[in-house]
């Protein structure tokens, strides 16, 4: 994903004041805060925890967003909106707040980015009659060091689209989200992380039950690292740039495992993944479907990269009259 920004305004919003401090333009973007700024919208869009929503059809901030044209009137009044929540509500911690104008592969993008303030220590040093003192100064304002922002919105231009990293804080009687609620008007869909669960979960599923005994047939691939491995592994290989798109899925299962095609797509729809979804897979969760990892009753776990759990030349696995399972590892360095 090719992410180029435009402009960054930040405001600060300390609830320990009256009012937030709105910035009047664009802030000046030297090398160092641009790459902050783009790391802060990358790892947003490929965080696990971020979630794809929809706005509502009465959602004032899309409405605003659709009529106001001045990216710094409405930068403000994002900040106001927040700030007034802050305000409204203790728990949800001061932060600075930058709303960022930018493109991903060419197209518009709105960021609000929210950094929580930490409390923390710096160097002070004091100029005495009898001499220099060093010392350490509490500091209740640090701003995240990682590129990484607390909370956060992607706001897609053009699909009109919104995806949120977004937390629960004690609001009224109960821990709730107030920026799906109450800043951005929108309606929550899947977690990514939930929907990738949902389309290995109904894959395997299917060919379990087109396959029951998938040894047997010539046309399907092997299993002997289990259905669970081969079908998982077939979902991995469709990542792209981080994202997986269904209908890639559903055009593989078409080709290695067509019995199991109709089932799969009954299935997924009844989880809330549409067939047109690309679901966003974070580097992390990619790395973990590339190997798979076998446990004995007695502790001993073996992982093993998962396109060598069909690879009759690199392990075998072994099924006994009783329904258990052993492993061969050919070729072992010692």
């Amino acid at each position: 994903m090719e992410v180029k920004l435009n402009q960054v305004i930040y405001h600060i919003l300390d609830n320990g004041a009256s009012e937030p401090l709105l910035s009047d333009r664009p802030m000046d973007l030297d090398a160092d805060l641009y790459d902050y700024f783009i790391t802060c919208i990358e790892k947003a869009f490929a965080t696990d925890d971020g979630k794809n929503c929809r706005f509502l059809p009465d959602s004032a901030f899309l409405q605003e967003m659709q009529a106001n044209q001045d990216f710094i009137d409405l930068s403000r009044r994002i900040a106001g909106v927040i700030f007034d929540q802050m305000l409204q509500y203790p728990a949800i911690p001061a932060g600075d707040l930058a709303v960022a104008d930018f493109t991903a592969d060419g197209v518009p993008f709105y960021a609000v980015l929210k950094l929580n303030y930490r409390p923390g220590f710096t160097h002070l040093t004091n100029e005495l009659g009898n001499g220099r003192c060093s010392t350490i100064a509490p500091q209740r304002t640090l701003l995240p060091g990682s590129g990484k922002a607390d909370e956060a919105a992607l706001i897609d231009r053009a699909n009109l689209t919104i995806r949120l990293i977004e937390k629960k804080y004690q609001l009224d009687e109960k821990k709730d989200f107030y920026l799906s609620s109450r800043v951005f008007s929108c309606a929550q869909a899947l977690p990514e992380k939930e929907k990738l669960k949902a389309v290995c979960e109904t894959a395997v599923a299917a060919v379990q039950q087109a396959y029951p005994e998938p040894e047997s047939l010539e046309d399907v691939p092997p299993f002997d690292g289990g259905t669970e491995t081969a079908v998982e592994l077939m979902v991995r290989n469709q990542a792209v740039d981080n994202t997986i798109a269904v209908e890639d899925v559903r055009a593989r299962m078409e080709e290695n495992y067509p019995l199991a095609v109709p089932a799969f797509e009954q299935a997924l729809a009844e989880t809330g993944v549409e067939a047109n979804d690309r679901v966003t897979v974070s580097p992390a969760r990619i790395r973990k479907l590339e190997s798979r990892s076998f446990k004995t009753e007695s502790g001993i776990e073996i992982k093993i990269p998962a396109e060598l759990c069909n690879s009759d030349d690199a392990v075998e696995f072994i099924h006994s009259a009783t329904g258990g399972l052993s492993l061969l590892i050919k070729d072992v360095l010692v």
